[in-house]
């Protein structure tokens, strides 16, 4: 099956400030290269600061990659102008991260879901109307809802209107940047049963930005595993859960909550904090943090290195 989605050597690099004389530079992605597949859904997890956000970004197009290539469907989108970013746009569509400041609290629910018909269909709001009433149904929403405002809805109701945001225009890609952190568990569960539903009646391909590995575990396929801008393992999530390869994927995984009793053991913890991008560690960025690390990881990066069983991972002493 073609791929949908073909990222190849992604970098972003925000502009360089002077302070106290000296300039700084903050690489928030590094040489990112990864593919989705169509009816595919990709997870992107690491700590806040790893770059999940700035990826997602750019694959979209709202900040501009500063090296690297974004293919959907065979088109680069960092080579298009203005009118075709906005025509191309209509079959990615985000999902973002707070339900509460993603809506506009001046307009009802149905003028924010006609607002994407009028930009790239030029339909108006009586004709959109239709439209609105039924991708309100699909989310689990009263056709009522559209003569409403955002503060008349709790946070899971208003996070199944940006879903239906992104519905309208029936996208291929949905990008999906923390999309259910900001909500209770159990609602979380229904949004997700929502997602999974849609994704399979519409066909969808997802990007879904991340930091839980049980949602990872539940509703992905794939995952990319990010630190400090770059991807240092990626595989099935199955695969890469039961045996990751790179530590701090193994973190990761360890730090998880484990419902079963049974299950748990003592954990070694992580320490130190995620360095700075503006000023990273030689070597492995990680290796400042990694029990494993040796004299090579503190002086030489490490490359991504493919397994037999589909996995990717970036270490010089992976896990056994």
């Amino acid at each position: 099956m073609k791929d949908l989605l073909v990222v190849e050597g992604l970098g972003k690099t925000f502009g360089s400030k002077k302070f106290l004389q000296a300039e700084y530079a903050v690489t928030a992605l590094r040489n990112v290269s990864f593919t989705l597949g169509k009816g595919e859904t990709v997870g992107v997890v690491g700590e806040s600061g790893c770059g999940k956000s700035t990826l997602a970004r750019c694959v979209l197009d709202l900040i501009e990659p500063t090296t690297g290539s974004v293919l959907f469907d065979d088109t680069d989108l960092t080579k298009l102008d203005a009118k075709a970013k906005r025509d191309i746009r209509s079959r990615i569509q985000m999902i973002f991260q707070d339900p509460y400041s993603s809506l506009n609290g001046k307009r009802t629910i149905g003028k924010t879901l006609a607002e994407p018909l009028w930009v790239h269909e030029g339909v108006k709001y009586k004709e959109a109307l239709p439209r609105i009433h039924a991708v309100l149904k699909e989310v689990g929403l009263p056709v009522s809802a559209a003569d409403k405002y955002p503060h008349e809805f709790s946070g899971g109701q208003r996070q199944r209107i940006a879903i239906a945001r992104a519905l309208i225009l029936e996208p291929e890609l949905i990008i999906a940047d923390e999309a259910v952190s900001a909500l209770d568990v159990s609602v979380q569960a229904q949004v997700l049963l929502l997602m999974n539903s849609i994704q399979k009646e519409h066909g969808l391909s997802y990007l879904f930005i991340t930091h839980d590995l049980g949602v990872v575990r539940n509703f992905c396929d794939r995952v990319l595993v990010m630190y400090l801008g770059s991807v240092v393992e990626s595989g099935p999530v199955a695969e890469l859960l039961t045996n990751p390869k790179h530590p701090y994927t193994k973190s990761l995984r360890d730090a998880a909550p484990i419902p079963d009793i049974s299950r748990r053991q003592s954990l070694a913890l992580l320490e130190g904090e995620i360095p700075s991008p503006a000023n990273p560690p030689s070597g492995c960025a990680f290796h400042p943090r990694c029990p494993r690390a040796t004299d090579i990881c503190r002086s030489e990066a490490p490359t991504l290195q493919s397994s037999d069983d589909q996995r990717m991972f970036a270490c010089h002493n992976p896990e056994p």
